[in-house]
């Protein structure tokens, strides 16, 4: 899955959504074993946000704020 997101509230919420699925357990640092049963559902492919090079920024003023983030299934 890729997503674009044009606002930095957007993007908040797909960098959350993409940690929180990347995570092979849900539980606190502190516990001694897991507890929650969560697995890993994605892969991240995009550690940072990928932006629009200068030259596409000048080419088209509006991609000036999109940010690309991607993750695969697992």
């Amino acid at each position: 899955m890729a997503i674009i997101s044009f606002h930095s509230l957007e993007d908040r919420r797909v960098k959350t959504a993409f940690r929180k699925w990347s995570r092979a357990c849900l539980c606190p640092p502190r516990a001694l074993r897991c507890q929650c049963g969560w697995s890993q559902k994605v892969k991240l492919l995009t550690k940072r946000p990928i932006v629009p090079s200068a030259g596409e920024i000048q080419a088209n003023p509006r991609a000036r704020s999109a940010k690309l983030r991607a993750v695969e299934r697992i």
